[in-house]
């Protein structure tokens, strides 16, 4: 566009000029960001579209309201390191100007998905404070536990079988305790009897 001039009620040429302040949206996605920008009463030749040479996305426009009356407008975007500016292209239709910004990096979805969900602390994942939560035991723990319980079991059969043991032995030796006993009582009940035996032998040699 040759002349733009800027401010409400300019004249140029015989013209006089009404600056327009057009409504501009941004529509994110993954691999390409778009330019909304609402031009109700345009027409598609009234419109340019220009990348300088310092890459600032440059949008005009200028409509005839009346005899010597026009509308006129002038956007600048300034450049952005995440953009193509070579692969800007735009499209015009119902009022409304898309300008597509093809994007150099592309995110991964899962960093997309990671930037679009709110943070949420951890104390509230599931209704828990983290205090409550690192005090659950986790699988390892139980494992350990079961290991725990398992040798426990095993120390407690253990010492049950040296008192069985012990229990059997001492049963065991009772027994002979009680034969010796035995034996011995017999041993001094022959030896009394021998004795007598042989004292009444020598008592009845002594008379003859």
């Amino acid at each position: 566009m040759e002349s733009n001039p800027r401010g409400t009620g300019a004249v140029a040429a015989g013209r006089v000029y009404e600056e327009f302040e057009p409504k501009m949206e941004w529509d994110r996605e993954l691999g390409v960001d778009t330019l909304r920008v609402l031009l109700p009463g345009f027409e598609k030749e009234q419109i340019k579209v220009q990348v300088s040479s310092s890459r600032v996305l440059r949008i005009s426009g200028e409509r005839q309201l009346s005899d010597n009356r026009w509308s006129c407008f002038l956007k600048e975007i300034p450049p952005s390191s995440n953009y193509n500016h070579k692969e800007i292209s735009a499209r015009y239709g119902k009022g409304i100007l898309y300008v597509k910004h093809p994007k150099l990096i592309v995110p991964d979805d899962a960093e997309l998905q990671e930037n679009e969900q709110p943070p949420v602390e951890s104390s509230t994942l599931d209704g828990k404070p983290p205090l409550e939560k690192a005090q659950q035991p986790t699988k390892m723990d139980k494992d350990k536990a079961a290991k725990g319980l398992v040798s426990g079991a095993q120390k407690l059969n253990i010492e049950n079988y040296r008192k069985d043991f012990s229990g059997l032995v001492m049963d065991m030796t009772r027994p002979r305790k009680l034969v010796n006993l035995v034996l011995f009582i017999l041993s001094v009940v022959v030896l009394g009897m021998y004795a007598r035996k042989a004292i009444s032998w020598s008592f009845k040699k002594s008379e003859n």
